[in-house]
């Protein structure tokens, strides 16, 4: 060993025995005399300096703030956890906040080993006399020792612990390594912590931009946070600012006309805006994450965490970056069309636009409304309505069952019979209120479907049959097709969330009208199959996830399978054409958008409305209903009366809409 090291080694015995003696004075002073406080001080505590734990092998890293990002990158969301955080590197850090900090924290902090003698024995002598803790002696390196490896309790024992961790610290990180993890790590009030997001939050602009006042505000916080920041008590923040001004002034980091032109600055605040930004689409994605039952996208959950708790932490303090497939144009023309027929929380059923773009199952727009996104108040009387909602019906595993797809789920029966070799041309007579032999509950108990309206079909073909949405034609081809080939195929398009799809079994032709529960994005899913020459691509909303050093730990491929063939997804096209054409049940979404095709669906009772279809790129799910299921039967809607609510009226007509403004 050099001579040198082993100086540097006594050196530094030296000065933690020396902090030892100071420590007594500085905790015990108050309780016992001050002689005897430091004499019992040396010999308790020279072998529990040599027997004290080593500094944590790994340091602890600080919480930082997740972001969520849309499509083109820009931030649309915060995830926090207790500490809201968002760390800076000391390059990012002005120096005049730097001489702020030092200036009232630690103006020595470049020539001290991680603890400073002198300043604890002035604050021993001073704490002696005044016989209480009146004034602290912590440096930097011990202050981020102690808010990060220890509590905060003020004994002895304690203080031990950070005096000769401060020192190994100093031993094992650089000045400006320790100074920027300091930084980083402090709370500043307001539920803030860290220098940069204390710049945006009090004054909405990047740590680079503080100005000499802002930052002596900023380091003013220190000592006090919950008293002294700008917003619980301004008079006090800014007499705390004049102090910081004063001592950067003794130390010649400013100069006297420096010093009173930032006293003369106005504390002129901004708050930065929370970032709210689709509070249903935020809280998918959070969940879609660390969530163990969400099936979407498996192998992203994997590669976050473990376990749900580590996900959970990396979510909400791990400083991911998320970026996901949401497009903001495509999603703000869904929220504003949807605005536009349902305005009235109280009254209006909700209402759904879903969006995926079929070539690939990204996931580019999920609007609902007109009810938002949050908790009931606790204080709601029983008669008074929530006009909020934590359920969203549109997704699974989000709240909701599905909800019945009605006459949009006939293009499933349809597809599994062109699978099977049924042509276009292919007859049923389809007389309404007729008892269809080989469906029903039992062999005696035939099923009799009645076509919309009671009216007898007459012979009609496949076309017809879609064009008019013919309920008998339908449930004819299911018998024939047979019940467990239509549930398959419908799984191979994407309806693998239905609560109740697997209980169709032999003679249950009510599948062909559509009484299976299904979520609006697994129908947009599906059609998108035949707009995608048969292949179905499976939804996804993130595209991949950084980790806080802007590695990427997660990175989506999309997942595409041919379900059908490219022929028969033609025909599906063709078929589909039929309800948008002038004497379809639709014929308001063929005029908005030529190049439209799609099926429009009624519940039975009236309880779900729905137009499912696509058109261009996208493949879009438009549904109506009230959360809790309720017939939509002489009802005002956005200002409009209704006698019954159809998917060719409400929802064809917000998907008509919406769909023809995606071109504008």
């Amino acid at each position: 060993m050099s001579f040198n090291s082993i100086s540097r080694g006594l050196r530094s015995l030296t000065g933690v025995l020396v902090i030892v003696v100071a420590l007594g004075l500085l905790v015990l002073a108050p309780i016992v005399p001050f002689v005897v406080a430091a004499a019992d001080t040396v010999d308790a505590t020279r072998t529990q300096v040599i027997d004290r734990p080593p500094l944590p092998e790994n340091l602890p890293i600080a919480a930082e703030i997740s972001t969520v990002h849309e499509s083109s990158g820009e931030r649309i969301a915060e995830l926090s956890g207790v500490e809201r955080r968002e760390p800076v590197t000391l390059d990012q850090v002005p120096q005049v906040l730097v001489d702020a900090v030092l200036a009232i924290e630690d103006d020595e902090f470049y020539e001290h080993n991680g603890v400073n003698h002198q300043s604890v024995l002035r604050a021993a002598a001073r704490n002696a006399t005044a016989g209480g803790i009146e004034e602290g002696a912590s440096t930097i390196t011990q202050q981020y020792v102690k808010m990060t490896l220890l509590d905060p309790e003020q004994t002895l024992d304690r203080k031990m612990h950070e005096v000769v961790w401060a020192v190994e610290l100093e031993q094992r990180l650089s000045k400006d390594e320790i100074l920027e993890r300091y930084l980083n790590a402090v709370y500043l009030g307001d539920g803030v912590y860290g220098f940069g997001t204390a710049a945006e939050h009090y004054f909405s602009k990047p740590i680079e931009e503080l100005t000499l006042a802002e930052a002596a505000t900023l380091a003013g916080t220190i000592q006090a946070p919950s008293t002294t920041n700008p917003v619980s008590d301004p008079e006090a923040a800014e007499r705390r600012r004049d102090v910081v001004l004063s001592r950067m002034l003794a130390e010649g980091a400013i100069d006297a006309e420096d010093l009173d032109a930032a006293r003369n600055e106005p504390l002129e605040l901004d708050l930065r805006e929370e970032v709210a930004a689709e509070p249903f689409w935020i809280d998918y994605v959070k969940r879609l994450i660390y969530d163990e039952n969400m099936a979407m996208q498996p192998g992203l959950r994997e590669a976050v965490g473990e376990t749900r708790a580590e996900r959970i932490d990396a979510v909400f303090e791990g400083g991911l970056r998320i970026f996901t497939t949401l497009d903001p144009a495509v999603h703000a023309r869904a929220n504003e069309t949807l605005a536009n027929h349902l305005d009235d929380p109280e009254h209006d059923p909700m209402g759904a636009l879903i969006t995926v773009e079929h070539a690939t199952g990204a996931l580019r727009a999920v609007a609902l409304g007109p009810r938002q996104f949050g908790a009931c108040p606790p204080d709601l009387d029983e008669d008074e309505p929530c006009l909020a909602t934590q359920v969203n019906p549109a997704l699974p595993n989000a709240g909701g069952s599905g909800r019945q797809a009605g006459s949009a789920f006939k293009p499933f029966v349809a597809a599994a019979a062109i699978e099977d070799g049924v042509t276009l041309d292919h007859e049923y007579d389809t007389p309404s209120g007729e008892p269809i032999e080989g469906c029903g509950f039992s062999d005696e108990d035939d099923y009799e479907p009645q076509n919309y309206g009671g009216e007898d079909g007459g012979e009609i073909e496949l076309p017809e049959a879609m064009r008019a949405s013919n309920n008998v034609y339908f449930v004819k081809l299911a018998r024939d097709v047979g019940i467990e080939r239509i549930v398959a195929l419908a799984q191979a398009h994407g309806i693998t969330e239905s609560s109740n799809i697997e209980d169709f079994g032999e003679r249950m032709c009510s599948i062909a009208l559509g009484t299976p529960e299904i979520f609006p994005l697994e129908m947009a899913v599906a059609y998108g199959t035949w707009a995608n020459a048969g292949v179905r691509c499976e939804p996804y909303l993130i595209e991949r996830v950084e980790d806080r050093w802007g590695e990427v730990i997660y990175e989506h491929e999309p997942v595409c399978e041919q379900v059908v063939s490219e022929e028969t997804a033609g025909l599906m096209r063709s078929l589909l054409y039929q309800p948008v054409a002038s004497d379809g049940t639709a014929p308001v979404v063929g005029q908005a958008v030529p190049d439209a095709f799609g099926k429009t669906g009624t519940t039975q009772d009236f309880a779900d409305a729905w137009f499912v279809g696509f058109a261009g790129a996208y493949s879009t799910a438009s549904w109506i209903g009230h959360e809790r299921p309720a017939p939509l039967r002489d009802v005002t809607i956005g200002g409009r009366y209704f006698e019954s609510v159809t998917g060719g009226s409400l929802p064809a007509s917000i998907w008509a809409e919406y769909m023809a403004g995606l071109d504008d």
